[in-house]
């Protein structure tokens, strides 16, 4: 079945499915499509895999990147692996077939192509093209993509592979035994999760085989596959302007021209290796927002895929590159209409910028109009109309006068939400929007206008119904397709068909139709001329079957037909022209309207297109009598193909029975009256008189109005005085203004309703919060505070149910004995406890001395056990972490609740005792103010100065002290509670009325009112003054009478004792406030000693909760690092065992490849004898039969063609050119071969020939020599190639020796971490950290910082150590006793030493005195001089002058001084020599400094493998040279006898076989003449 189309275009393609087919062509995929583009020329061509013979549908893509060949696999269960060449797109070789289906491509340089296998195992295949043979299949099990798979450039490649889900990357090498091949795992590098992002281009192989990879934060490194280990190379940290801006992206890496790119999508770095570090040459910094990936050929040249398939290439300029695009795609297209009223053959597509005129023929771009936010289009059906809708609510009317100009003619602004789709007949424009509605427009075209109709306002058909699609027919008629079900998806179906007409007398008619069955898309075909019918077709869900259906003018619709086609699976879409268009899952078909094989129309079908992966379409289209196919599918992807003649592989459909004049009945027909939006606009209001005079009357109603509501203001104003926030009030009897506040009534019950109802929900809110938090809660953190101090304790917070899942799980372990605790819940504990202790105190007294258990408390306190001494002490058994957090459990279940309950008890009694205190302490504020007041009325009395009463203490419960107060928040916490001011509120109306009913007043009136009756108080006595007496203002003193007098006097007495009264209760009153003070301190000193004593136990309890918690801590910290090193030593052995591992792998593969070295040199040296036999040949036989032409042909032998010696690179390149030269050609495909090669072929073809044969050479003699200088190039090309092969695997031993070495040196440190370790965990398992608790209760644990001065401590008991210590003190005592004696002796011995000493030197003295006089001899002039020394002294005492001594003096005091001065300048000249000489000496440190520093630094940057490599090759080519000369000593030593031998054996030869003669003169050539007549 042929069904083959060619492609004419597409518009987008996959940015990065870019590959390389050859050094010059690049190709893109999109699908089933590939786009090859040459770069050197621009030239185009497509390829598609359609049929059988050509492929079954591209799954996989790949491309060669030295020679012109390209390989995909089949879509299909079995697939075959295709190779093209190009440009001829011809199979160059059919891979087998296989059962596996693969998920990856990739070529090597050379012969290779490595394909990864699918579900389950994912296997790694590799196969010879060129020999079309499967080398090896290895599974492995991790699922691969394209580019998480990397070949290395060397003939046999390493395979790497990239396993994203656990950050692995895995190489492997090809081994070959025999006939057996298979790959071997080398290395398994883990590369954590900065590679995340960058998993997709994160690796690449540089020229010499290195692995280099980048991670998220563009940090360049290498894999040391030998070492497991990545190694940094680069970051762009090191840049100053990039450090501040890495973070985590998706970056990639790319080997090009010796160096790296790195990219990200903003800026590009190329690195390159320059003294041994890499540094950035130049960065691309703009474009790079859209760039997916870069591509690098053998060229040289760089290119990036950009998005939808543009190409741009890498130009440098200077340090800086630029992207230059050197291919445009096209954009993604929303849709497309064909016009038929031109003669071109042309296209309209929608872009989301616009719309665009493009070429079928060959996709070019003929006219553009730029439209922002353009969703929807549709054209018109016989002239160049096209309507576009916008996202914003805009229509766009375009007109084309040719295919070339487009214009906008014109835009009308609709107001509704984005046009969604849009229906487009004659004139009429039906639109629907993103809201669901349908809009009607008008469209004029003399003069072009468009005119908003009216809206279709359906509530049933935008809120009841779900809306499948609909068309527009001639009438206007609006086909709505609908579905019951509004819970329906698109795309979904439709069942019912509502038919929308509207009649000329504005009123809008539906017809429900419900349909025969339910379909899932829906076409027309709309008659041409005069109408009378109209054609739809329809596909029915889930099936291959399409109805016919015929809607005439009345509306009837009348179902024709029911076909059933040749799909294999349901229609998912039609399209009508001049013939009907399905597609579906399988692909396209055409079914024919007209057909000579039929007289019924669409019976007869064809598959124009056959889809192999499924692919959601939007539109399909026939067009140009049937010329093309356009394609358009659901990712915005069009391509258009020209279809090949359909008359063959035609396919005959099924005709299904449909009852004869079928026509669907109407079920509901609703009518309903539409405005026209367009009316509504044109009509001009026109007012009478009458109604001008209202309007009038009106306004004087409103300004008489307005007027006596601003008076009232002005009168509010008058009389409040306010100015702001004025009360405006109506009085005026109106019933609108009644109605108006009747309704501004409601309005505030109503929100006085929803303020209570908020009241009321937020004390529920409020109450369901303290519910929430004491629900499992029996105690919550709250304190007491002391008065007047800063003293305060908290209480224990408990749970109302302890959590018994965690204890229950524990309970049994090791507490065999008191298995009763678990059956007892926390209010019950207490009273078993008690009767526990009954049972207790029943015990004997020798029971009663049993050691204490450790979780059964025995006395009435929980502290005292908890801090008895046997608990005090850590345990030594307690190592796991089971029984940690066993004990843990028991402690908190048995000893720390109850401890915590015990504290509780009295936190509450304090509690209490507070509130008491503060009730006491009101109550004494109260006598003291009253004494206060009453002082204050005597000083004034008194006439005396008062004093201000001090301010009392008035304690409270603070916020922290009740649970009430911490649960809520006051309003002046937040201060955005309410932003209003406070009304001010005038209390004092109501101050008059509240002093009524306050009980201090009805006692004062009492008092008063009853004056004399009541018991009159002393207190209050005092306070009232004695009336002055009345004559006292009247008259003056000396007018006083006998009873005035008198009764002055006794006023007087009165006021002097009314006074002494005052001054007693003054006492009184200061007695009292003395005596009140005491008692209220009394009342707080109590509350502060009791708050002082249980802050204490508060803190003990607290300490011996956190002694038992740092001792949980110790020990988890001591089982955590326990456990950190068994791991860590676990660890360091996993990693030796598998170096182990690896090390005998690579030796093996050493072994192998060392086998492999013998074989290749074997085979060198047989090529090298048969090069050497070739050239005997020629020298020996040949020759000897043109000995006339020796010289030349020896020329011609040796003559080659001159081409570079770099076109010779590969071993593959050399065998194939071999093999070309070889006479003995085997039947095989060409394998491609670039230009130069081919050229190389012709120039040993032209020296072939007979033109370059001398001329005295015949034809026989020169067919042999051409036979034997091929020979001799086929031997020399085989040399070669053998060569590459010897180089490649000496190379590839001294990569494996140098990774054994590296995996002996991680082997070896790797046993050292873990004997490090082990010994780690044996000094963690010997020391113990120590709890130290003090005496009061408190715990010094160093919790958190080093122990190493503790390292080597024992543990003692404290009995041993006073013991020990009390014996060292009196071991001491009798030492410094025995010392002291030892020392008196000693010191006496001493001294009569010194004694004896001393007079042995006097008797030496006087013995050596008595000798010297004994010897001593004197002249006789000092005997003269003896005897006359009176005389003497007086002669001399005549030569003595006065100051003769000085002078003598003064004489030798200069000359000291002169030759003092010469030693002093002798001494400043040394001194300057020596600092000159250190001078120089710091001079020559420095550079001996700096010396050392270049040795060193030249030492670190030490190849120290290449070194022992240059020695090993200098020692190996001295041995050479040694040999050579001894060689050439020999030959010299026995070449007189060998030339001896050579002349016996040459005369045995003459003897045994005769000589010959000179040949005939026939024999010989003619002679030239020239040659005859230059002999004289």
């Amino acid at each position: 079945m042929n069904i083959s189309s060619t492609i004419c275009w597409c518009n987008i393609y996959h940015s990065n499915s870019i590959q390389n087919v050859g050094p010059n062509v690049l190709a893109l995929r999109q699908a089933n499509l590939l786009k090859f583009m040459q770069m050197t020329t621009g030239a185009v061509s497509y390829f598609r895999a359609e049929t059988v013979a050509n492929g079954l549908n591209i799954h996989n893509f790949a491309g060669h990147n030295r020679f012109p060949l390209f390989a995909f696999d089949e879509t299909v269960l079995c697939p075959r692996i295709f190779i093209y060449k190009y440009p001829e797109m011809t199979r160059f070789a059919t891979l087998p077939t296989s059962t596996l289906t693969f998920t990856a491509l990739k070529f090597s340089e050379l012969d290779l192509l490595i394909a990864v296998g699918g579900y389950p195992s994912y296997p790694i295949c590799v196969f010879n093209f060129r020999t079309n043979t499967k080398i090896l299949e290895h599974p492995t099990n991790i699922i691969t993509r394209t580019f998480t798979i990397a070949l290395s450039s060397s003939n046999s490649p390493s395979i790497v592979q990239y396993n994203r889900e656990n950050m692995v990357i895995y190489c492997y090498e090809m081994c070959f035994i025999e006939k057996d091949a298979y790959l071997h795992q080398v290395s398994e590098v883990e590369m954590g999760k900065k590679y995340v992002k960058s998993a997709d281009h994160c690796m690449c192989f540089s020229e010499d085989s290195g692995l280099y990879v980048v991670n998220d934060y563009g940090e360049f490194s290498q894999i040391d596959i030998a070492c497991f280990a990545i190694k940094s190379r680069w970051s762009p940290m090191l840049l100053s302007e990039y450090g501040r801006e890495m973070v985590t992206r998706a970056h990639s890496v790319v080997a090009h021209k010796m160096g790296f790119l790195i990219a990200n999508n903003s800026t590009a770095f190329y690195i390159k290796k320059k003294a041994g570090n890499f540094a950035v040459e130049w960065t691309i910094e703009q474009g790079m927002n859209k760039v997916d990936m870069f591509i690098s050929n053998h060229n040289g040249e760089l290119y990036a895929s950009r998005e939808f398939g543009n190409i741009s290439q890498v130009a440098i300029e200077e340090s800086l590159g630029k992207l230059q695009k050197v291919v445009n795609s096209g954009k993604p297209i929303l849709a497309f209409r064909t016009l038929n009223c031109f003669k071109e053959e042309v296209v309209v597509v929608l872009h989301n910028d616009g719309v665009a005129m493009m070429d079928l023929a060959y996709g070019k771009t003929l006219s553009e109009v730029e439209i922002n936010l353009a969703c929807s289009l549709c054209s018109h059906r016989m002239q160049a109309f096209v309507v576009v809708g916008t996202v914003d609510g805009y229509l766009m009317l375009i007109n084309y006068e040719k295919p070339s100009v487009a214009n906008i003619v014109f835009e009308l602004e609709c107001d509704t939400a984005a046009v969604f789709s849009i229906a487009y007949h004659d004139n009429c424009i039906v639109f629907q929007d993103q809201a669901k509605g349908f809009h009607v427009v008008n469209v004029e075209y003399r003069p072009i206008k468009m005119t908003y109709y009216f809206a279709v306002k359906d509530e049933q058909l935008l809120r009841e119904v779900f809306v499948h699609s609909f068309l527009l027919v001639e009438g206007p008629r609006l086909l709505v397709m609908i579905a019951r079900d509004k819970t329906l998806k698109a795309p979904a179906y439709a069942e019912e068909m509502w038919i929308y007409n509207w009649t000329k007398d504005r009123r809008l008619h539906r017809r429900e139709l419900p349909l025969p069955n339910q379909y899932v898309s829906f076409f027309v075909q709309a008659p041409m001329g005069r109408w009378v019918t109209v054609e739809i077709i329809a596909a029915v869900k889930d099936s291959p079957i399409v109805d016919q259906f015929v809607l005439n003018e009345a509306s009837e619709l009348q179902w024709v037909s029911s076909i059933k086609t040749s799909h294999y699976g349901h229609i998912t879409g039609v399209g009508l022209t001049k013939h009907l268009t399905t597609w579906s899952v399988d692909g396209i078909m055409v079914h024919f309207r007209q057909h000579k094989r039929s007289k019924k129309p669409y019976m007869i079908s064809r598959f124009v297109t056959i889809f192999f992966a499924p692919e959601c379409l939007l539109r399909a289209r026939e067009c140009y009598n049937s010329k093309y196919l356009i394609v358009l599918n659901a990712e915005n992807v069009l391509w258009v193909a020209r279809l090949p003649s359909l008359a063959d592989n035609a396919r005959e459909n099924e005709e299904l029975p449909v009852p004869p004049k079928y026509i669907v009945q109407q079920t509901r027909m609703v009518s309903a009256p539409f405005v026209p939006l367009s009316v509504k606009l044109e009509v001009k209001e026109q007012y009478s008189p009458a109604d001008i005079l209202k309007r009038e009357k009106i306004m004087h109603m409103i300004q008489d109005f307005a007027a006596k509501v601003t008076a009232l203001i002005n009168y509010d104003i008058s009389v409040t005085g306010k100015t702001k926030g004025v009360f405006k009030k109506f009085c005026y009897h109106y019933k609108w203004l009644e109605a108006l506040t009747d309704e501004a009534h409601k309005l505030c019950a109503l929100e006085r309703e929803s303020l209570m109802r908020a009241i009321e929900d937020q004390s529920r809110i409020r109450d369901w919060i303290m519910r929430l938090v004491t629900r499992d809660a029996i105690n919550i953190n709250y304190k007491v505070r002391s008065i007047s101090a800063e003293a305060n304790f908290e209480s224990f917070s408990l749970v109302r149910k302890p959590n018994m899942l965690v204890f229950d799980k524990y309970r049994f372990y090791d507490l065999e004995d008191h298995m009763r605790f678990s059956a007892l819940s926390t209010d019950g504990r207490e009273s078993e406890r008690t009767t526990h202790m009954g049972s207790i105190a029943e015990i004997k007294p020798d029971e009663s001395k049993n050691e204490l258990k450790q979780y059964v408390v025995e006395g009435t306190s929980v502290y005292e056990h908890i801090m008895a001494p046997q608990f005090q002490l850590q345990t030594k058994s307690t190592v796991t972490s089971n029984q940690i957090f066993n004990d843990n459990c028991k402690f908190n279940y048995y000893l720390a609740d109850p401890l915590k309950q015990e504290f509780n008890k009295q936190f509450h009694e304090a509690q209490q005792l507070k509130r008491e205190t503060i009730d006491n302490v009101l109550n004494t504020n109260g006598v003291l103010t009253k004494i206060y007041d009453n002082m204050n009325i005597m000083l004034r009395l008194l006439h005396m100065e008062t004093f201000q009463a001090p301010a009392l203490t008035a304690p409270s419960l603070a916020k922290d002290e009740v649970i009430k107060y911490i649960m809520e928040v006051d309003d002046s916490e937040i201060k955005a509670i309410n932003r209003r001011r406070r009304k001010t509120i005038d209390t004092g109306g109501k101050r008059g009325r509240l002093l009524l009913w306050s009980a201090e007043f009805w006692a004062r009136a009492l008092i008063v009112m009853m004056d004399g009756v009541i018991e009159k108080l002393w207190e209050e006595e005092i306070k009232k003054d004695i009336p002055i007496p009345e004559f006292v203002f009247k008259k003056q003193p000396h007018e006083y009478s006998l009873e005035d007098q008198k009764i002055y006097r006794a006023y007087e007495e009165a006021v002097y004792q009314l006074e002494a009264d005052r001054r007693k209760y003054l006492g009184i009153l200061h007695d009292n406030e003395g005596k009140t003070l005491q008692l209220k301190t009394k009342h707080i000193l109590k509350l502060n000693q009791r708050v002082a004593e249980l802050m204490l136990m508060k803190l003990k309890y607290d300490f011996a909760l956190t002694q038992n918690l740092v001792r949980m801590l110790n020990l988890k910290t001591i089982n955590h690092v326990r456990d950190k090193l068994r791991e860590k030593i676990k660890s360091y052995r996993n990693n030796y065992n598998k170096l182990n591992d690896y090390i005998k792998r690579y030796t093996y593969l050493l072994e192998f490849w060392e086998a492999t070295l013998t074989d290749v040199r074997g085979r060198l040296e047989a090529q090298q004898v048969r090069d050497r036999a070739l050239e005997r040949q020629f020298r020996g036989n040949y020759l000897n039969t043109v000995p006339h032409a020796s010289h030349e042909m020896t020329k011609l032998f040796k003559k080659r063609p001159k081409l570079s010696n770099k076109l010779f690179s590969t071993s593959l390149i050399c065998s194939e050119v071999a093999h070309k030269l070889s006479p003995k050609q085997i039947n095989r495909n060409a394998f491609p071969m670039p230009k130069e090669i081919n050229d190389f072929l012709a120039l040993v073809a032209e020296n072939d020939g007979p033109k370059n044969c001398p001329p005295q050479v015949d034809a026989k003699s020169w067919e042999a020599f051409v036979k034997l200088r091929r020979q001799k190039i086929e031997s020399e090309l085989r040399l070669k190639g053998v060569g590459y092969q010897l180089i490649d695997s000496q190379s590839y031993i001294n990569s494996l020796t140098n990774d054994i070495v590296s995996l002996k040196e991680s082997q070896a440190q790797t046993k050292k971490q873990i004997d490090d370790t082990i010994q780690q965990y044996l000094e963690a398992m010997r020391n113990m950290t120590l709890q130290l608790t003090l005496t009061l209760g408190q715990v010094e644990v160093n919790v958190r910082g080093n122990t190493k001065s503790l390292t080597n401590c024992v543990l003692m008991h404290v009995d041993d150590i006073n013991d020990v210590n009390s014996m060292i003190k009196d071991a001491g005592m009798k030492k410094i006793k025995a010392m002291q004696r030892v020392a008196v002796f000693r010191r006496q011995v001493i001294f009569k030493e010194w004694e004896h000493k001393l007079y042995k030197a006097n008797i030496a003295y006087l013995k050596y005195m008595l000798e010297a006089i004994e010897k001593c001899k004197v002249t006789i002039d000092f005997l003269n001089i003896l005897r006359n020394w009176e005389k003497v002294k007086a002669d001399r005492q005549k030569y003595m002058v006065a100051g003769a001594i000085e002078r003598i003096m003064e004489q030798k005091i200069a000359v000291f001084r002169k030759q003092i001065e010469r030693v002093n300048i002798k001494i400043d000249s040394v001194k300057e020599k020596t600092l000159e000489i250190k001078r120089r000496n710091h001079v020559i440190n420095a550079k001996i400094e700096r010396l050392k520093i270049d040795v060193a630094f030249q030492n670190s940057q030490r190849d120290i493998m290449m070194e022992q490599r240059r020695d090993r090759e200098q020692r190996e080519r001295m041995e050479q040279i040694k040999t050579h000369r001894q060689l050439l000593d020999n030959v010299r030593k026995h070449y007189a006898h060998v030339l001896e031998l050579q002349t016996i054996l040459e005369l045995l030869r003459l003897r045994t076989y005769p000589t010959l003669g000179p040949p005939l003169p026939q024999c010989h050539p003619p002679v030239p003449e020239y040659i005859v007549n230059s002999v004289p």
